[in-house]
């Protein structure tokens, strides 16, 4: 018998692709009640709630760029200096993506990779124009580009889950 975490696996399929985790069809559940529970690992934990760091971070910065192209102003250096970290966040997103990968089930590299790098250049092309940009603009393209940020933070922990 092939098992998984501890549990039978039918055919090489992984439990929960149509499976009882236990191996046990939903017909004979009734038999055999002892089964250990799967849980979720420490991985997913770690993605949710770097997941909602990004989201607060995004939503921040981009309500930050709305006041500030309302109030007809520049990009400053603390707006310059939260769209950086914001990169930092999406950079270390990448890096621990890369390092936990081989972990995952049926996630599409291409597709990943391709959100999540285009997420970092999309943020980092902005800050480089809000910088060169001295008037009301400039902070309305952080602020544009953190609404698109924040729909690809969505997309990628949609293809991550």
């Amino acid at each position: 018998m092939i098992e998984i975490d501890g549990h039978p696996a039918i055919l090489g399929r992984e439990p929960g692709y149509g499976q009882d985790p236990c191996g046990i069809s939903p017909a004979k559940r009734h038999i055999r009640t002892s089964c250990r529970l799967v849980w979720p690992t420490k991985l997913v934990s770690v993605f949710t709630v770097f997941t909602i760091v990004l989201y607060a971070a995004t939503g921040i910065l981009t309500l930050w760029s709305i006041v500030e192209t309302i109030r007809n102003r520049p990009a400053g250096k603390a707006l310059l200096g939260g769209a950086a970290l914001l990169l930092l966040l999406l950079i270390v997103q990448l890096i621990v993506s890369i390092a936990t990968f081989g972990s995952t089930h049926d996630v599409d590299p291409l597709l990943y990779f391709g959100y999540i790098i285009t997420a970092i250049m999309v943020m980092a092309l902005a800050g480089f124009w809000a910088f060169a940009e001295l008037s009301r603009w400039g902070p309305g393209v952080l602020a544009a580009a953190g609404l698109t940020v924040i729909v690809m933070i969505e997309r990628l922990d949609q293809i991550w889950q």
